[in-house]
């Protein structure tokens, strides 16, 4: 059989199962769960000022044209 993916929501510790699956799923099976969107909520504030915003960032500029590169000082292993 091959593995299907489906979401579904968990209420009180069950998962349904979409119908179209239902007829097809052997009685036994592996389960792995991973949330269904991943989220991060990151909540940063200013020093006293409120929630930070796009506004708050600005880009970084360096001028980088006096620089010398030398790929083989860079892999060198010391």
């Amino acid at each position: 059989m091959k593995p299907i993916q489906f979401e579904s929501d968990v209420k009180s510790g069950v998962i349904r199962i979409p119908e179209q699956y239902v007829g097809i799923i052997p009685r036994v099976v592996r389960v792995t769960l991973a949330p269904a969107h991943e989220t991060r909520i990151i909540s940063a504030t200013k020093s006293g000022a409120g929630a930070l915003t796009s506004g708050d960032f600005s880009a970084l500029k360096i001028d980088t044209r006096d620089w010398t590169f030398d790929r083989g000082d860079v892999n060198e292993r010391r």
